[in-house]
């Protein structure tokens, strides 16, 4: 396949209430569990429903292949196939972007974003402030059985690129984990639960569970997948470790490493001042290193990356300055990226009109000129 310019579909079937806060109108929810729980049977699939059929559709695939854009990422809730406790299953929308990525020669990456219990604590996984996956093996199960379900369904559809096996997730022992706690940072901190009396029996898991998983989860793949279609593993922020794993997995055909590089995250953990030329810098060095590192050890693309930033005061800044800084900081990522197999912005789209948060969504980008043609 061709250097992979892509850009993921967050927020379709997965949903983050700061991509589109007025799916949320009328309750107190942040995340898609809460909003589920909250709302009547009736409003919420109405809402979900309406949601689901004009968020993507086929036109938005147009768009993408004229703007050179060769491949989607596209999370999958566990809950996919069939409604499971509050959430309403979604496969019949993942079967329309197998038939629009054929149609327009894009190719679709499908990407467990959840599972039951969440694997990170954070909104992206369903829940927020719970951890709860791991040390319950009948969910463990549940995961591994959806992801066998999709190489079932959909290992044969043209436009499958493949599955990646799960998103994020966030080991005790891994390297982000021990950075956030040598600065006092913690995820369930940052995305509090609502109810602080089940989040007691949180419980985080390590490298080795993690791996254990990714393991038993290639072997249920690829019982239906060809080999012609990739497994994906996400680096869980820890680059080094997980290429060297996988790397040293001599029986996988066909696999590939997802890292996730954010400026934002560089600025949370204070590793550089906000400003474009300290951006250019730290990326040109830091992303240059890490997707290198992966490469080197196994095919490697870089799964979301934006051009968010704390650059203070930003917003008010002239058309003329603002193109600058976003330039750069875009022009500076996709030269790092150029050393690995490609890329998926974050995002595809937001339902937002605020100056701050414009450029997570990847149409707004091209259109203020931001983002260089592909």
């Amino acid at each position: 396949m061709e250097k992979i310019r892509g850009a993921n579909l967050g927020n379709w079937l997965v949903l983050e209430k700061w991509m589109s806060p007025e799916l949320y109108n009328d309750t107190t929810a942040e995340d898609e569990t809460y909003l589920c729980l909250q709302l009547s049977e009736g409003e919420k699939r109405a809402r979900l429903k309406a949601h689901r059929d004009h968020y993507i559709t086929s036109r938005d695939f147009a768009y993408m292949a004229e703007k050179g854009i060769n491949a989607v990422r596209l999370p999958v809730p566990f809950f996919v196939f069939e409604d499971h406790g509050p959430y309403v299953h979604c496969s019949e929308y993942v079967d329309k972007a197998m038939k629009w990525g054929e149609q327009y020669g894009i190719k679709v990456l499908l990407d467990l974003h959840t599972v039951p219990g969440s694997q990170n604590g954070s909104d992206n996984a369903g829940i927020c402030g719970i951890i709860q996956w791991a040390d319950h093996p009948e969910r463990v199960e549940l995961a591994l059985d959806v992801l066998e379900r999709l190489a079932l369904r959909y290992g044969q559809e043209p436009a499958l690129m493949g599955i990646e096996v799960l998103n994020e997730p966030l080991c005790e022992d891994g390297a982000l984990a021990k950075l956030m706690d040598s600065i006092g940072i913690h995820i369930v901190d940052r995305y509090p639960a609502v109810d602080k009396e089940a989040a007691k029996n949180n419980k985080t898991y390590d490298n080795a569970f993690l791996e254990d998983f990714y393991r038993k989860a290639y072997d249920r793949i690829r019982k239906y997948l060809p080999v012609s279609k990739c497994v994906v593993f996400d680096d869980a922020f820890d680059m080094h470790h997980y290429a060297d794993w996988v790397a040293a997995q001599t029986d996988f055909e066909n696999v590939m490493l997802d890292t996730h590089q954010y400026i934002m995250l560089a600025d949370w953990m204070h590793l550089c001042e906000p400003n474009v030329e300290e951006y250019v810098e730290y990326v040109a060095k830091t992303f240059t290193e890490e997707v290198s590192y992966g490469q080197a050890r196994v095919p490697t693309f870089v799964g979301e990356w934006c051009l968010f930033n704390a650059q203070p005061g930003l917003r008010d800044e002239s058309k003329e300055e603002r193109h600058r800084v976003y330039r750069a900081i875009a022009e500076a990522q996709l030269k790092a990226f150029e050393n690995c197999d490609g890329w998926f912005y974050w995002c595809y789209k937001t339902h937002l009109d605020d100056p701050d948060w414009d450029c997570w969504d990847i149409g707004k980008c091209f259109a203020n000129d931001w983002m260089p043609a592909l």
